[in-house]
C-alpha cells in the first residue's frame, strides 16, 4: 500500500509525537508498505489555528491508498480511506485550564470550530484507534464516540539494564512546564538526606530553564539537585536509569503511559507519578510497581523517602514494573497489521 503518516508541526520543536511519526513511517517500510510523512503547521494564536485546519481540509492528497492521521489538524485531512490513530485532540479546545484555554468570549468560534471538525472526522474514519485508555476515555467523553485503543510500542529498541542503586533518584524528560520537574524539586526541601535528584534533560526555553534553577536556588537544595540541562544521549539516559534508586515523571494528564515510566520498567526501576499524571497510571501501580503520590512537594518527599530509605522494597517493585511492562506486549507488528488491515 502507498500511505500517507500525517502529523501536525511546530519549527525547531520535537517530542513524543514526532518520534512516534517517524517510527510508524519506519515501520510501515519495514513491512513492505510505501509509506511517507508530511507535517503540517499548527500555530498558536486563534487565527493560526482556524488556518491551520482550513490548510489540512483544503489539501488534495494523489497517489496514495490510505491516509494515517495522527494529531490535529492532520487528520482534518479529506480522504476516502482515513485511518486515525489518535494521539490526542487539541486539548485547548476541551479540558479545562491550566491544559485548557481559559474561559474568553474571543475564543468561542474556535473551540467551536475544532469540536465540529473534530466530531466530522471521527465519525467519518474508516476506524479510529487511541493510543491509550486515557485518550480513548477523553475522546469518549467529550465527543460520545468510542475508540479502539492500540497502545504505541517504544520508539527505539533499547539495551536496557540495571545496576545495583546509587544514591539517587532521577527526573528525565524535556523540561517544562507540563513535565513539572519543579514540584521534583520542591520536594527535595522536605526530604531526607542521603540521596539525591538528577534533573537532566532539554528545556523547552530560556524561561523554563531560568525558574528550574530559580527554583533550586529558593529552595536551597543545590548540594541535593543535580541539573544536566541539555539533551543526553539514550545511552547517557539508560546509564542515569540504571544507576538511579528509581524514577520521577510527574506530567500532567499524560496521554500515553509514559516513555519515562516504560525506560524506567524495563531497567528493573520503579517509578513515582502523581494522582492527576493521567496515563502514567498503566504502568505505575501504588506499591506495586511504584508510588503514585498528590502532586504536593510533601507527598511527592514521603514518596521519595520510601523508595530511598527502603530499598529492599524499591527492588522489588522495579522488577514487579519490568514484568508489568513484559505483560503490555507492546509490538509494532500489532500496529501495522491494525493500520493496515
Amino acid at each position: 500500500m502507498k500511505l500517507l503518516v500525517a502529523n501536525n508541526a511546530a519549527p525547531f520543536v520535537r517530542g513524543g509525537a514526532e518520534f512516534l511519526a517517524d517510527r510508524l513511517v519506519l515501520e510501515l517500510r519495514r513491512a513492505g508498505h510505501e509509506a511517507e510523512l508530511v507535517r503540517l503547521p499548527l500555530g498558536d494564536t486563534p487565527e493560526q489555528i482556524l488556518d491551520g485546519m482550513i490548510a489540512a481540509s483544503l489539501l488534495d492528497v494523489v497517489n496514495v491508498d490510505r491516509v494515517i492521521g495522527l494529531k490535529f489538524p492532520a487528520y482534518l485531512i479529506p480522504f476516502p480511506d482515513l485511518v486515525i490513530w489518535l494521539v490526542h485532540q487539541f486539548r485547548q479546545a476541551y479540558d479545562t485550564p491550566p491544559v485548557g484555554w481559559p474561559a474568553d468570549p474571543t475564543l468561542d468560534r474556535v473551540v467551536s470550530a475544532v469540536r465540529t471538525a473534530d466530531k466530522r472526522a471521527f465519525v467519518s474514519a474508516t476506524r479510529l484507534y487511541a493510543i491509550s485508555p486515557v485518550v480513548a476515555e477523553r475522546l469518549h467523553r467529550s465527543n460520545g464516540i468510542t475508540a479502539e485503543v492500540l497502545m504505541t510500542p517504544p520508539h527505539a529498541d533499547q539495551a536496557y539494564r540495571t545496576h545495583e542503586a546509587e544514591g539517587f533518584i532521577v527526573a528525565l524528560g524535556r523540561i517544562s512546564d507540563g513535565k513539572r520537574q519543579v514540584l521534583a524539586i520542591q520536594a527535595m526541601r522536605h526530604a531526607r538526606p542521603g540521596y539525591r535528584l538528577v534533573v537532566a534533560g532539554a528545556a523547552d526555553n530560556a524561561a523554563t530553564l531560568e525558574k528550574i534553577e530559580r527554583e533550586i536556588a529558593t529552595a536551597g537544595v543545590a548540594d541535593r539537585v543535580e541539573l544536566i540541562p541539555r539533551f543526553i544521549t539514550e545511552e547517557e539516559k539508560l546509564d542515569l536509569i540504571a544507576r538511579s534508586i528509581g524514577s520521577v515523571y510527574l506530567p500532567i494528564d499524560e496521554d500515553s503511559y509514559g516513555y519515562v515510566c516504560y525506560e524506567a520498567a524495563m531497567s528493573s526501576k520503579p517509578s513515582i507519578t502523581a494522582t492527576d499524571s493521567g496515563g502514567t497510571l498503566t504502568l505505575v501501580e501504588h506499591g506495586r510497581t511504584g508510588l503514585v503520590s498528590a502532586p504536593e512537594p510533601e507527598a511527592l518527599a514521603a514518596a521519595f523517602d520510601e523508595l530511598a530509605l527502603h530499598r529492599d522494597r524499591a527492588r522489588a517493585m522495579g522488577q514487579n514494573a519490568r514484568t508489568l511492562a513484559l505483560e503490555l506486549d507492546l509490538s509494532w507488528t500489532r500496529v501495522i497489521e491494525e493500520l493496515t488491515r
